[in-house]
């Protein structure tokens, strides 16, 4: 299938880059809480139970923590980060960061209640690009092999079978199409099938009755290349 590694290698690339550039943005943001933010003791008042009916284990809490600003004014607020088991029991004392200038933006002066979010995006940030670069040299090495077995494979002539869908493949809820063919290995003199890159057309009408170049690699006999350029770009 053309370019379906560069596609979906280009699209977790480009998701990866979203969310390490956000996690950069909260580690920034962070960094500025940090330096403006006062220091407080709080409180866990309460475990607020969460339940997410599109999960199994889809149970989670998150912890009401309250504490007195420098004013002294009691202030109450929930911690974004949702888990289970919970962080916290009720009663438990734990440190707060509050912003002066509006003490209802508060934390709780951890790891996780202050860059939780940003290392999940990070992660996830690191996984895609991962992915997606990993993706990427797949097809620039597979768009070099085929680049090569057209100047330099062994050509061999091979009599048309029949296309079928690969189901393996899902795109959009469709899948691509494969031709199947078949000629003597020159190598082994036995039957041998071959079968093509996955393309998004059905080319039956325009192979009934034709033969089919393929291409064999001479330093790796099971490389090949159904050479379909002629029919419909891959």
């Amino acid at each position: 299938m053309k370019n379906m590694f560069r596609w979906i290698g280009g699209l977790f690339a480009a998701v990866g880059l979203i969310f390490l550039l956000f996690s950069a943005v909260l580690l920034q943001r962070d960094a500025g809480f940090s330096a403006r933010a006062a220091k407080a003791r709080g409180t866990v008042m309460e475990l607020v139970r969460h339940v997410d009916r599109d999960r199994t284990q889809g149970i989670s809490y998150t912890a009401v923590i309250g504490f007195a600003d420098g004013s002294g004014q009691r202030r109450e607020f929930s911690e974004s980060v949702r888990s289970n088991p919970p962080r916290f029991s009720v009663g438990e004392d734990v440190s707060v960061l509050y912003d002066p200038a509006r003490p209802s933006h508060a934390v709780v002066d951890d790891f996780w209640g202050r860059r939780g979010a940003m290392a999940i995006f990070l992660g996830l940030g690191a996984v895609f690009a991962a992915l997606g670069t990993v993706l990427l040299v797949i097809d620039l090495k597979r768009g070099r092999t085929i680049s090569r077995l057209l100047r330099e494979g062994k050509p061999v002539e091979a009599g048309f079978l029949h296309v079928f869908r690969d189901k393996r493949i899902t795109r959009h809820g469709d899948h691509p199409f494969r031709v199947v063919a078949q000629a003597m290995d020159p190598a082994t003199g036995r039957l041998r099938r071959f079968e093509s890159e996955a393309i998004w057309v059905d080319p039956t009408a325009q192979l009934a009755g034709r033969t089919l170049r393929v291409l064999l690699d001479p330093a790796d006999p099971l490389r090949y290349h159904v050479d379909l350029s002629d029919i419909q770009p891959l």
